[in-house]
C-alpha cells in the first residue's frame, strides 16, 4: 500500500513498532513451540497460533490508521477495518495538537479517538500541517 499524500488527503499508518513486537513474539513463540512439538511435548494447533500471530505482525506492518479527507475521517482498526467515520463541513472544523485530533460538530467538540503514539511520526507532522 503507497503513501497517499496530498494538499486535500491524506493516509496516516501505524508506527513499525507495533507490527514488529507482534512478529518478534510470534516468531519467538514459533520457534519454541516448534522444537516442544518435535520433542513430541506440544500439539500442533498450538503451532497454528503463533504462525497466525506471525503473519498478524506482517500484515500490521502495513495498515492504515486513519484517512483524512475534506470532508471525513475515518479510523481504522488493526483488521483493516473502519471502525468510526467522522464527517465535518470544512478543514476549519478540525483542529490538531500534539496528543488529539478535535472535530466541532455545531458547537460540539469531539475527540477523535486516535492515538499519536501508533501513529507513524511523518504522518502526524502532515496532518498537523495539513490542518
Amino acid at each position: 500500500m503507497q503513501l497517499k499524500r496530498s494538499p486535500h488527503r491524506l493516509t496516516a499508518y501505524y508506527k513499525k513498532t507495533l507490527g514488529l513486537i507482534f512478529l518478534i513474539v510470534g516468531v519467538i513463540g514459533l520457534m519454541v513451540s516448534l522444537y516442544a512439538l518435535i520433542q513430541g511435548q506440544i500439539l500442533f494447533p498450538l503451532v497454528l497460533i503463533w504462525l497466525l500471530l506471525c503473519l498478524f505482525g506482517f500484515y500490521c506492518l502495513h495498515r492504515p490508521y486513519f484517512l483524512l479527507e475534506p470532508r471525513q475521517l475515518t479510523v481504522y482498526n488493526l483488521l483493516g477495518i473502519a471502525t468510526r467515520r467522522y464527517t465535518f463541513e470544512s478543514w476549519e472544523f478540525v483542529k490538531a495538537d500534539n496528543r488529539r485530533i478535535y472535530i466541532d460538530d455545531n458547537g460540539i467538540t469531539k475527540k477523535v479517538p486516535v492515538a499519536p503514539w501508533l501513529v507513524k511520526t511523518d504522518d502526524w507532522i502532515a496532518m498537523r500541517s495539513l490542518l
